[in-house]
């Protein structure tokens, strides 16, 4: 057995409601990405994550975190730098450390964090094994071993970013998050898990979710940040 978690985006207290919530405290945990962003507390979220040895998979905002890292401290002219603020809601997280050294540790940390997990050993009734990705793997999962840079840029790019693009891949059940729904979408070999936990803004009830797999419960804890 194992709980995916969906993306939290800083939202600290609603995920240790959550977990206080699981029905087996001894299962293993394991995260679709996108920690950080939106909500006030990213850094105690990934020093939670990191300090619990849990599994997590690389989200979209974690990778503008990494590849904005250097561009830290030019007055965010930088373009990249620009769209992590910008379209990502970074300044939340920035303003959780007190400068730019005081995130190496947990930058480096993100850099070793992969697009997906396979756990073979796991599987549903109809023997798919459980993948977990950040998006959808969708049609780009054939290209996850490929050593052409094209297919390479595509998986990445699929996994990181594109929404709404599931496929169904037989001998996988895929659980990912990326794409805010209303409730979780499951059918035999797919589930978003993303209830826009942060979007109290956007949403009526937002909401933190974790999947247990392969018994496909659903535990639900309401955002309560301040």
């Amino acid at each position: 057995m194992i709980y995916i978690i969906g993306d939290v985006h800083g939202c600290y207290k609603t995920l240790l409601a959550l977990i206080d919530k699981l029905p087996n405290k001894n299962a293993k945990i394991a995260f679709v990405g996108d920690l950080i962003d939106r909500g006030k507390n990213s850094r105690d979220v990934i020093e939670f994550i990191r300090n619990n040895h849990y599994d997590c998979i690389l989200g979209n905002h974690e990778k503008m975190m990494i590849d904005s890292f250097e561009h830290i401290n030019t007055n965010n002219e930088n373009s990249i730098l620009r769209r992590w603020i910008e379209k990502g809601g970074a300044m939340s997280t920035i303003k959780n450390y007190q400068n730019k050294e005081d995130m190496i540790e947990d930058v480096n940390f993100l850099k070793t964090l992969p697009l997906y997990i396979e756990y073979k050993n796991i599987q549903d009734e109809n023997g798919r094994y459980l993948v977990i990705s950040h998006s959808s793997v969708g049609k780009a999962w054939n290209l996850k071993d490929s050593i052409n840079e094209e297919d390479k840029e595509q998986f990445e790019t699929q996994v990181l970013w594109s929404r709404n693009r599931h496929c169904n891949n037989s001998e996988i059940f895929n659980v990912y998050g990326h794409t805010i729904l209303d409730e979780v979408y499951l059918n035999e070999y797919n589930a978003n898990i993303d209830l826009g936990c942060y979007a109290k803004d956007k949403m009526p009830n937002p909401r933190l979710c974790a999947f247990e797999f392969p018994s496909m419960k659903i535990i639900i804890q309401e955002n309560i940040e301040d």
